[in-house]
């Protein structure tokens, strides 16, 4: 029997439409969010906003897909996507940022390698 290697990229937790979190969130492997979140994202893993998703705060993540809406600050290690219903308000750090036409992007975006200083700055 072959066992399947798991990604960091595939999605094995949902907090399902109709959820709201308050508090700080960690996670290994992939999580998408269709209800509310307030707090703190923190993974080294992908965090999928769904088009009902919305999040509130700050994510210290590897990458992001975001379809729903996002305010507050992104430090994402790999990439940020906001697809063409997401909407992000906010300042986003990460070394590659893809905007999808249709998407609402307002706020400032940094590229350069102070955005990991900044991350691992917070994980210590």
């Amino acid at each position: 029997m072959k066992l399947k290697k798991e990604s960091p990229d595939e999605i094995v937790s949902i907090l399902g439409e109709g959820v709201e979190l308050v508090g700080d969130i960690s996670f290994t492997r992939g999580l998408r969010i269709d209800g509310a979140v307030k707090g703190k994202l923190h993974s080294e893993a992908i965090l999928q906003i769904g088009p009902q998703g919305r999040v509130e705060g700050e994510a210290i993540i590897r990458k992001v897909s975001v379809s729903g809406e996002l305010r507050g600050v992104v430090y994402a290690s790999d990439r940020v996507e906001i697809r063409k219903e997401g909407k992000v308000y906010g300042d986003v750090f990460t070394p590659c940022l893809i905007i999808e036409a249709g998407a609402v992007f307002e706020g400032k975006c940094n590229m350069s390698d102070r955005k990991a200083e900044k991350s691992e700055e917070i994980q210590s």
